[in-house]
């Protein structure tokens, strides 16, 4: 259990959230979840056809929280998670 998190927010790993964009990079997009964090969405996870704008609404797969980003790692409906793209399943 992460330290940092609500139980609220820990009850939500692993489930679907919805937020709003708030930047978009190259490197990825920043979702306003309403909680005490934002979300990022890859840019591993964006694919060349996505189109993401300021102000849209996502709904995403909440994977985890990444204390070094001190983000909520977000994965898109449909996507693989990075850990079984890398093989790190059951680590």
């Amino acid at each position: 259990m992460n330290q940092q998190l609500s139980e609220h927010e820990q009850s939500l790993i692993g489930e679907i959230v919805d937020g709003a964009i708030e930047a978009v990079f190259r490197w990825g997009v920043i979702v306003d979840l309403k909680l005490s964090r934002v979300g990022l969405i890859d840019a591993l996870y964006i694919d060349d056809g996505d189109c993401y704008q300021v102000g849209d609404r996502v709904s995403c797969y909440l994977d985890c929280f990444d204390e070094r980003k001190d983000k909520f790692i977000l994965r898109p409906p449909g996507q693989t998670s990075l850990a079984e793209r890398l093989g790190r399943v059951g680590e």
